[in-house]
Parts: structure tokens; C-alpha cells; sequence
């Protein structure tokens, strides 16, 4: 399993996995790993993450995601495990136009 972000060969502690289906990834090491941030409000459940001008900001468990003030939806609910908030790798592609490639748990994104 690997990480390729914008044609880099990427290693992150948390490896993508796949859970009913769909391909998971750790949000706040992807996004940091892209050049972003990530902020948690533990009372509201909620995660902002910014990469570059946009920024997404949606709850636990939830599978939609406001992004700079545009509702865009992903393939299936965000979710803890560990103390780390996972997205499905569509995310990206959804909330910030990034291209996906790969197959299985290799996930390649790139701009």
C-alpha cells in the first residue's frame, strides 16, 4: 500500500485501507503531506481542512462537506478510529479537484 501525491512517492504513519468497499485514507496526514492544514472542534464534531484557497469543512460521520461555501458530497461517511479522522480518498477529488489514480489501497492523487 502507498501514497503517490503529486507524482511523489509519499510514506504517512496511517496506511489507506479499504472498509466495506471503499478506499479510506487519514485526513490530516494527507492533507498535511499536500502543503494544508487540519483543525477539530472536539464539541462540534467538526473538521476543517485547507489546502491552498479552499478549505472543507464538514462533521464526523457525515459524507457531505462544505467547501469554500459549495456542498459537495464523497463516496461514503468520515470516521474515527484511533483518534484519527479518515475520509474516503474521494474526498480529495470532490472537495479539492484532485485527479485519482491507483488501484486498491494505492492511492495516487495528484493536481
Amino acid at each position: 500500500m502507498s501514497y503517490t501525491l503529486n507524482g511523489q512517492a509519499v510514506a504517512l504513519t496511517e496506511e489507506p485501507h479499504e472498509k466495506d468497499g471503499v478506499v479510506y485514507v487519514p485526513l490530516k496526514e494527507v492533507v498535511t503531506a499536500l502543503g494544508g492544514t487540519v483543525t477539530w472542534d472536539n464539541e462540534t464534531k467538526t473538521a476543517a481542512a485547507t489546502i491552498g484557497q479552499w478549505t472543507a469543512t464538514f462533521q464526523m460521520a457525515e459524507n457531505t462537506a462544505d467547501v469554500n461555501g459549495t456542498a459537495v458530497t464523497y463516496s461514503a461517511p468520515s470516521y474515527v478510529d484511533n483518534g484519527e479522522l479518515y475520509v474516503p480518498v474521494d474526498f480529495f477529488q470532490q472537495a479539492y479537484g484532485y485527479k485519482l489514480a491507483g488501484s486498491g489501497t494505492d492511492v495516487s492523487l495528484s493536481v
